[in-house]
């Protein structure tokens, strides 16, 4: 079994090195990034200021079967970077939106930390809406569900920011799968 633990919400080393390996070509997408992203044209992780941050699983998200019976375990985290170095935008909201394959019961017992689950944890649906107010640095978001049948279940991550000012997030969609065992 595998076991998916809650990154801490601090700037990893590997982030601020990330950060600063950025050179003026990447600057220059990044400056017309906003452009972009208000015309509705895909923003790429690697261009983002948030970005969904793959060393929090080995990728931008992860769905693993949990603990037996139904149950599975969401992780993602997100990250924040700009160069030359700002502050994140205070007034901006981080909007994460999971959409499963089938309903699932969001589980109440999960710590959601920062995040505003819409609807709330003890929940069924297909698409849960995670919002971070003020969007900070980043944070890790880990939740766990509860399945409706055994078989393959899978999640579809995608991520927008309310408020940003000329900061962007990344509109990649990131999919993943777990197979729920009765």
């Amino acid at each position: 079994m595998e076991e998916v633990t809650q990154s801490s919400h601090g700037i990893s080393r590997r982030t601020l090195i990330k950060g600063a390996a950025w050179s003026a070509p990447v600057i220059a997408v990044a400056v017309a990034a906003p452009l972009a992203a208000a015309s509705g044209t895909v923003v790429p992780n690697g261009v983002a200021n948030y970005y969904w941050d793959a060393e929090a699983q080995g990728a931008f998200t992860s769905l693993v079967a949990a603990g037996g019976g139904l149950r599975a375990t969401f992780s993602t985290q997100i990250s924040y970077r700009a160069n030359p170095w700002v502050n994140p935008p205070s007034g901006a909201s981080l909007v994460v939106v999971v959409s499963f394959s089938s309903p699932v019961t969001l589980d109440p017992a999960s710590s959601f930390g920062q995040w505003t689950p819409v609807p709330p944890g003890g929940s069924s649906a297909t698409s849960f809406t995670f919002t971070r107010t003020p969007s900070s640095f980043g944070d890790a978001l880990s939740f766990n569900v509860i399945g409706t049948a055994p078989g393959a279940l899978t999640s579809t991550a995608t991520m927008s920011l309310i408020n940003g000012g000329s900061a962007t997030a990344t509109t990649e969609p990131s999919a993943q799968t777990a197979t729920l065992i009765a």
